[in-house]
């Protein structure tokens, strides 16, 4: 191990590794993800800004991070969410469900709304399982957790470029595209050695509907 690396327990090492692993071969752990949960897998190109409501349908959402990635996941997305009026696939011969979320921007706090709630309609009927409340508020919750140990990393890497090396934290990052977020949460929590604890974002509790709460998120830019 170089020396300006400090030094790590071995549980930190493994999930360091675990990460690397994740990252170099992602194919792998969505198809364990999918054998034991049984859930449906989303492909999306580009990133979503509503991540939140496919969790809550029992989905793993996988963002693409270029067209090249298509052939790692060959026959494992069972539904396609893409931004804008094009689709990430040339075949559109695949009889397999799509969902275009719009990427022009809402004029108004209702048609973003009501672009969630079509999310959120076609996402329980492509899973199986509707976006009850409680589930969303629960994936609200799950992915504010996960956004917070992100930010907490970048900024320990910044202020201390020993504690990872560039490549175990561009690893650590990548992890987060194909796992879900408490799994990539757990992840992270071991790595600072500290319990993922509620965001400063959701002190106040969980209040009003949640479809409306992303939707002032995603029109408030």
């Amino acid at each position: 191990m170089s020396g300006n690396v400090p030094f790590r327990s071995r549980i930190v090492l493994e999930e360091i590794r675990f990460a690397a692993g994740v990252a170099s071969k992602p194919s792998e752990v969505v198809t364990l993800w999918k054998a034991a949960t049984g859930g449906k897998i989303v492909g999306c190109l580009p990133s979503t800004p509503v991540s939140e409501l496919l969790h809550a349908a029992g989905m793993l959402l996988i963002v693409l991070e270029s067209k090249e990635d298509l052939s790692l996941f060959s026959g494992q997305v069972d539904a396609w969410l893409w931004s804008g009026d094009l689709p990430p696939v040339s075949d559109l011969t695949v009889s397999i469900p799509r969902f275009a979320f719009p990427s022009v921007p809402p004029v108004n706090l209702e048609e973003c709304l009501e672009r969630i709630e079509a999310l959120a309609e076609w996402a329980g009927a492509v899973s199986g399982f509707p976006v009850s409340e409680g589930r969303l508020w629960k994936s609200i919750r799950a992915y504010a957790i996960r956004r917070s140990l992100l930010d907490a990393l970048d900024e320990r890497f910044a202020r201390d470029p020993s504690f990872l090396t560039p490549e175990e934290h561009r690893d650590i990052v990548r992890a987060g595209i194909f796992l879900p977020p408490e799994a990539h949460s757990r992840l992270l929590s071991t790595i600072f050695g500290v319990e993922p604890g509620p965001p400063a974002t959701l002190a106040e509790g969980e209040k009003g509907d949640p479809l409306i709460v992303l939707a002032k998120r995603i029109f408030g830019g």
